[in-house]
C-alpha cells in the first residue's frame, strides 16, 4: 500500500512538471549575418539597448549591425551561439524548441545540432548561431539554454 502511495505522489510530481511548461512558438530571424557580435553562449534582449549592449568581435569585419526593427513591446529576442568542429560540412540539421515555465518563472531552450561524423574530428571552428524572436516575457524570467550534439551519419 505504501508502495502505490509513493508511485500516486511521484506520478503527480511529474504530471505538475509536465503541465507547467508551454511550448513556446518562436521566429527564427538574421540579425547579425556576418556574426559581428561577441556572443559566448548566449544573450537575451528585451530592448534594442540590450542588443547594442553586445560587444562587436575584436577584429569584427563591420563596425555595427543594423537591427531592424523589432517592436520590443511585444518581442524578445534570444540569441544561441553552439561552436561546432567542421560546422558548415558536419552539420546537417538543427532542431530548435523553447518552454516556457509561468510558475517558475523559467524559459528553456534547446538547441540540438545533427551531423555526420566530421562534428567529433580536429578541424575549423564554426559557430552555429541562431536568433530566436519569441512573445514578451518578463525580465524577471531565468533563461536557459541547453545544448546538444548528436552525431546521425558515420
Amino acid at each position: 500500500m505504501k508502495n502505490i502511495y509513493c508511485q500516486v505522489i511521484y506520478l503527480l510530481c511529474f504530471l505538475n512538471a509536465a503541465v507547467a511548461q508551454t511550448p513556446v512558438v518562436y521566429k527564427e530571424v538574421k540579425l547579425d549575418p556576418l556574426l559581428c557580435l561577441q556572443i559566448n553562449n548566449f544573450e537575451v534582449a528585451q530592448s534594442i539597448d540590450d542588443l547594442k549592449k553586445i560587444p562587436l568581435k575584436y577584429n569584427a569585419k563591420c563596425e555595427s549591425v543594423d537591427f531592424g526593427k523589432i517592436n520590443f513591446e511585444k518581442k524578445s529576442v534570444v540569441v544561441c551561439s553552439q561552436y561546432v568542429r567542421n560546422g558548415e560540412t558536419a552539420i546537417k540539421t538543427t532542431k530548435v524548441e523553447v518552454l516556457r515555465n509561468d510558475q517558475t518563472k523559467r524559459i528553456d531552450v534547446y538547441f540540438a545540432s545533427f551531423g555526420n561524423a566530421q562534428i567529433q574530428r580536429p578541424g575549423k571552428v564554426y559557430e552555429n548561431r541562431k536568433w530566436l524572436l519569441m512573445p514578451k516575457f518578463p525580465e524577471n524570467y531565468k533563461v536557459d539554454v541547453h545544448y546538444s550534439l548528436k552525431v546521425v551519419e558515420p
